[in-house]
């Protein structure tokens, strides 16, 4: 078979995993009977530099930016006269990734919920098509180009989901994969100033996937992040059996029902070409085909860890019905929209998301631990029972003697289980912080701990009017100088303003300058903390 056959591939849509070279053939020949236009890919390259080349533009769309510029405004246009709207606090979209004359007008539908929202980062679900792998990929480049220009890669965010281990950061992964890229001129399009966490999805265990949503949800819990998730439907069913498998799918994204999703999915894996459609049109077996269910997987776990939501279908379509050929190779594409009845928010400080038993056991958990690394210089291990302590969480471990501090470390990122930051952090606070001698056998029953559980970090641009003392830490970031207090750092010292605040901030970072925070160059993050002792 020539290059015609791959190209035709490339721009109808996919299939779940790689194919054999034979299978290739097959489906080439099923595919030439639409018609495509040949253009070549762009060259590839090295994808763990600071620039992220398109893999390919020239094949699934125009590499010309004009040319794919006005074919997706064309799109979203044509999708704005149906009127839809979906309200309220949009957490993520569900889009095809064919090429762009086949999904395209589908995958408007969704992209165009974005017009007139705000986002800071957008977190991109592709299903890896070339190899699969247990552990989602993540991309640690500093921008992915499209011919569209370059997008900022979220590196900071890229970082922290690595550190939950529910992803890896492998940019080899993303080496001629299309169903992630094809995502991003649309976002372009729809969105600006926004940056992207790239996750590359091998495979759609459920336990996987829920880890993977967890994590999403402990680094990213804000309204300002938005998921997108890529997948088409059914592939080279007739026609009839195709508009049943896609139904059922939507059937069961509608009822926010991931379990059920999968089910379908392994009874379609199970029954391969031996499906059929229904008299109701529902398929028999019961059985879906989705080549991303781990993406989908991923943003419905996701929608179910904040609350109550709801899946909207913008769009339901397959490629018989776009170029009018219901003979040839179908592929089912659709577009949904997934909105939490509730919108998003960020912890502030007084809110006592831990119950009084959850924080007895982080306590008991530190003490034992400080016991068990002073006498034996042992590292106990611990299997708490609440939910809540195994989750990713952010603290740090404040150890003082009659009142006065012996020392104090912790993360500002929720790179481990509650229970084992806390753990962890207090064999640091007594032997690793720097400013104190380490803590000895002898004074331990003079040792008073404190925790303090941070919340997600949140940018300020105005900090005289975001930033309140008695709620709010403070991080700053200067070139190479770092500083932070906790909360309730300003309250003890008796500092009353917020200038005085962070001009004692900029002296922890090592500037000597005082109002070092008004420079266009500093960067200010606040947290709010819940904090609680032994003398509680």
């Amino acid at each position: 078979m020539g290059p015609r056959i791959l190209v035709s591939i490339a721009w109808l849509g996919c299939a779940g995993l790689l194919m054999a070279p034979s299978c290739q053939e097959e489906q080439g020949e099923k595919a030439a009977a639409a018609p495509v236009e040949e253009k070549k890919p762009v060259a590839v390259n090295n994808p763990s530099g600071p620039v992220f080349a398109a893999q390919v533009a020239g094949g699934f769309y125009p590499a010309d930016a004009d040319e794919l510029r006005d074919m997706i405004q064309g799109y979203l246009d044509a999708a704005g006269k149906a009127g839809r709207k979906v309200a309220g606090d949009l957490l993520g979209i569900i889009v095809p990734h064919a090429g762009y004359p086949y999904s395209g007008p589908v995958a408007a539908h969704a992209f165009l919920q974005l017009k007139g929202r705000k986002y800071k980062r957008v977190v991109v679900l592709g299903p890896a098509h070339r190899q699969g792998h247990a552990v989602p990929a993540l991309l640690d480049a500093g921008t992915y180009r499209t011919p569209l220009g370059d997008i900022p890669i979220d590196r900071e965010g890229v970082k922290k989901l690595a550190a939950t281990g529910a992803a890896r950061i492998d940019a080899s992964k993303f080496r001629g994969e299309h169903a992630l890229e094809v995502e991003l001129p649309f976002l372009q399009v729809a969105l600006s100033g926004f940056e992207i966490v790239p996750v590359m999805i091998g495979g759609s265990d459920p336990l996987a996937m829920q880890k993977l949503a967890k994590a999403l949800k402990a680094v990213f819990p804000g309204p300002d992040t938005l998921v997108v998730a890529s997948t088409d439907m059914s592939h080279d069913y007739p026609y009839d059996v195709a508009v049943a498998m896609d139904k059922n799918a939507l059937r069961l994204i509608e009822a926010m029902d991931p379990e059920g999703l999968h089910k379908a999915y392994l009874a379609y894996r199970r029954a391969g070409t031996d499906i059929k459609a229904g008299p109701a049109g529902r398929p028999e077996p019961d059985c879906t085909q989705l080549c991303g269910m781990g993406p989908v997987l991923t943003l419905l776990y996701l929608a179910r860890e904040n609350g109550e939501a709801q899946a909207v279908v913008l769009d339901r379509r397959n490629s018989g019905d776009i170029v009018g050929n219901k003979k040839s190779r179908i592929v089912g594409y659709a577009s949904v929209a997934v909105a939490l009845k509730k919108e998003r928010t960020v912890a502030e400080a007084g809110a006592d998301f831990l119950s009084h038993e959850e924080k007895q056991t982080l306590l008991k958990i530190a003490r034992e631990t400080l016991v068990a690394y002073l006498e034996k210089d042992e590292k106990k291990d611990f299997a708490p029972v609440q939910e809540k302590l195994k989750e990713p969480g952010a603290a740090f471990v404040t150890l003082k003697n009659h009142g006065r501090l012996r020392g104090c470390i912790g993360y500002l990122e929720p790179i481990e289980p509650l229970w084992r930051m806390i753990r962890n952090r207090v064999i640091d606070a007594a032997t690793n912080d720097s400013r104190f001698r380490p803590v000895t056998l002898e004074e331990l029953k003079d040792i008073h701990i404190e925790i303090s559980v941070l919340s997600p970090r949140m940018p300020v641009k105005d900090p005289q009017k975001e930033i309140k003392i008695g709620r709010d830490g403070v991080w700053l970031e200067l070139g190479m100088h770092r500083g932070v207090f906790l909360p309730q750092v300003p309250v003890e010292q008796n500092w009353t303003t917020v200038e005085e605040y962070l001009d004692h901030l900029c002296r922890k970072a090592h500037v000597a300058k005082r109002g070092c925070w008004k420079s266009k160059e500093a960067r200010i993050m606040r947290f709010t903390a819940l904090v609680f002792g032994e003398a509680e």
